[in-house]
Order: C-alpha cells, then sequence, then structure tokens
C-alpha cells in the first residue's frame, strides 16, 4: 500500500496512512459511542452514565498504567486481578475483624502489593521464570489466599474514611453544585494547559532532533479538536458531580508513569528491554533490576486499585478482581500496546481500558447476556492482538 500525502494547512506534508493509523484509538472511541448511543436508545451519552462510566472504569484503568510497563518489556501479570482481590480481602479482613483504622490499613495494603512484587521479580527477573507460569501459580495462590482469609464469605462494611477513596467526589469551591462544580472545572483547564503546553514541547524537541512533524496548520487542528474532546468529556462530570477521587488518582498516576516513561532512563530502560533484550544487555542495562523495579511497580499499583475497588463496593468477596487482568490487557493493547514489547503509551492504555470499560457498560444498558458479553470480549481481544503482530511483520 503506497503512502498517500497532502499538503498541511500551512505547508509541509500530511501523511494519511501514518496519521489513519496514529488515531485509530480515537476513531474507535468515536464508533463506540455513536453506536452505543443510538442502540441505548439516547442513554449512554448521559452525564450520570458517563460518570458512573468513568467510576467503573477506574479501577481496571489504574493497573492498565503499569501492565503497560509489563507488557513493553515483553513480560506477562495474569494475577493482577486475583491480587487485587485478595489485598481488598486483606484490607477489607483488618477494617471489619481486627478494627484496623484506615491509614494503617491502607499501609498494609501497599506493603502487601510491594511483597508481591518482590516476588514476582526473584522469579522472573533473577531466577529466568517465564512470567506466564509464575503468574499463572500466582493467580491460584492469591484466590487460595482470598478464601482462606474470607471463608468464602462476603466481608464489609469498610469505614467511611476508606471507602470515600473509591466512591466519594470532589466538593465544589465556590459555586453551588447544583449548577456545576467549579473545583472539577479548574482540574479541566489545568488538564488541558497541560495538553498544550507538552504539544507544543514535543513538537519543538522533534523539530530539534530533526524528526518528522506535521504541518503547524495540521498541528494547531489537532490539539484544538483534541481539547475539545477533553473538555467534552470532563464537561460529564463537571456539570454532575464533579471528578471523583478515583479519576483524579488514575490521572495523576497516569501523568507521574507518562513522565517517567518518556522523560527517564528507566523508561527508555523499559523500551529497550522489550524491544531487544540481548542488545539491551551488551549497551549496560541491567535488566534484572529494572524487571523486578517493574513488578514492584505494578504490584504497588495493583494494590491502589485494590483501596479504590474496595472503597467503591464498600465490601470484599470471594469473586472480587476476576478478570481484571484481562481487562487492563486488552484495553493496553487495544491502546497501542504492543503483546510482543517495545511499543506502548500510558495515555493510550487508560483510553484503551476505558474503551473496554465503555464496551461492558454498553452492553450491561443493552441487557446483553453475559454468554455473548464474554464472546465478544474475546473476539476483540483477539482481533487487537492480531492487529498488532500484523503491525508488527509490516
Amino acid at each position: 500500500m503506497a503512502n498517500l500525502t497532502l499538503k498541511g494547512l500551512f505547508g509541509g506534508k500530511l501523511n494519511l496512512r501514518r496519521d489513519f493509523y496514529k488515531y485509530t484509538l480515537v476513531i474507535e472511541l468515536l464508533i463506540v459511542f455513536v453506536t452505543f448511543q443510538m442502540l441505548t436508545g439516547g442513554i449512554f451519552i448521559t452525564t450520570r452514565n458517563l460518570s458512573n462510566l468513568l467510576m467503573q472504569g477506574a479501577t481496571c484503568s489504574i493497573i492498565s498504567i503499569t501492565m503497560m510497563l509489563i507488557l513493553v518489556s515483553c513480560n506477562a501479570d495474569l494475577s493482577a486481578g486475583t491480587a487485587l482481590g485478595f489485598m481488598g480481602t486483606a484490607a477489607a479482613a483488618m477494617q471489619v475483624y481486627l478494627k484496623w483504622g484506615t491509614s494503617l490499613s491502607i499501609i498494609a495494603v501497599l506493603v502487601i502489593g510491594l511483597l508481591i512484587g518482590l516476588w514476582h521479580g526473584f522469579w522472573i527477573a533473577y531466577k529466568k521464570l517465564p512470567a506466564f507460569i509464575v503468574t499463572l501459580a500466582s493467580q491460584l495462590i492469591f484466590k487460595g489466599l482470598t478464601l482462606l482469609i474470607g471463608d468464602g464469605k462476603t466481608i464489609g462494611p469498610v469505614n467511611e474514611s476508606f471507602a470515600f477513596i473509591g466512591k466519594d467526589y470532589l466538593p465544589s469551591l465556590f459555586v453551588q453544585p447544583e449548577k456545576f462544580n467549579d473545583s472539577s472545572l479548574i482540574i479541566c483547564l489545568l488538564i488541558i494547559i497541560l495538553f498544550v503546553a507538552n504539544s507544543f514541547r514535543t513538537r519543538r524537541v522533534k523539530i530539534k532532533e530533526e524528526l518528522p512533524v506535521s504541518s503547524m496548520g495540521f498541528f494547531l487542528v489537532k490539539t484544538l479538536l483534541i481539547s475539545l474532546i477533553i473538555f467534552v468529556l470532563t464537561s460529564t462530570m463537571i456539570f454532575y458531580k464533579g471528578f471523583s477521587y478515583a479519576v483524579i488518582l488514575l490521572l495523576i498516576l497516569a501523568g507521574i508513569f507518562h513522565f517517567v516513561v518518556n522523560n527517564t532512563t528507566f523508561g527508555r530502560h523499559v523500551f529497550a528491554i522489550g524491544g531487544n533484550s540481548e542488545a539491551a544487555r551488551l549497551s549496560g542495562i541491567n535488566i534484572e533490576r529494572d524487571i523486578m523495579l517493574i513488578y514492584i511497580l505494578h504490584s504497588v499499583v495493583t494494590a491502589i486499585a485494590s483501596i479504590v475497588f474496595l472503597g467503591r463496593v464498600g465490601q470484599a468477596s470471594a469473586t472480587a478482581g476476576t478478570g481484571f487482568e484481562f481487562t487492563a490487557i486488552t484495553g493496553c493493547v487495544v491502546g497501542g500496546t504492543s503483546i510482543l514489547g517495545g511499543r506502548g503509551n500510558v495515555i493510550g492504555a487508560v483510553i484503551g481500558t476505558m474503551l473496554m470499560a465503555a464496551l461492558d457498560n454498553g452492553m450491561s444498558l443493552m441487557n446483553v447476556g453475559a454468554t455473548y458479553q464474554y464472546i465478544i470480549k474475546g473476539l476483540v481481544l483477539m482481533l487487537a492482538i492480531a492487529m498488532d503482530v500484523l503491525s508488527k511483520n509490516r
């Protein structure tokens, strides 16, 4: 297929093939949202449903942030969902059975997450066991520990001071919340300002390094459109209840790891390891140390996700977290992370996971049975991986 190019708005060339693949995720989002809006009779795109969608999707999106690092480094984690369920059950038991306070329970969960990361990193990074087998074994271990702690019963409710992390919203500062949430409007504007500043910075760096960039006209139009999309999406929260603490936590973690991946030596090492581990070793990268760090970060972030999830539902059950790793992995792949390693980005992983949450939400609104939901999500994962492998081969 020959490359198709057009003259940019103010000179330069616009590569249609390159830009089409670059913005495939945005196109997929539009297709999913428009389709469900029509099939649900206008229920899907309402402030109430979109706010609930963001709340529901926040947990798996938090997991996807570091799941992306796992996949980029050409590794795997099949235990994230059961680890989340185990840590949530442990936290609920601390609060209900041991009467621990919120702060102590959160610290304990983060320590458990750290230990899980050390466990995986030891076997995968230093003992060279396949990540697939190690995390599959851990999945079974965490399921057993969850049943051991809770005896198969539901544990709850957790303290209100714990629950607010997962279910409460940012309060309005000056305006009555019935009109709109002004603190959420401020956050929205800050996100847009940071996005625009980062876009200009990235373009400037590319020009300095003599890398190809789109024309200034196309760049300005693209930046304006994305800023408008950010405002439209966040307005569903601004004019409803505002940003939930879970979504704010998601944005903070996504921003931190986006910076780490794109602006630190560790971030460059992760991509080098996934692209060609032997070349990375010869260039002086300590692969064992970096993979250990990846799994520690991933497990701690999964612990944070377990706190958010437990806070939202208010109680722990034996099945909590089941399939969350599937949603996170699928979201990463849909968002542009290569299952073969070496390629991916945090923002794409988060958006891709939210897309999977939207798929769940839309099918639930349509009363699609669990049987067909599993089939559809399996097909989505297969299609995403097929496209990833084909694009990598090409």
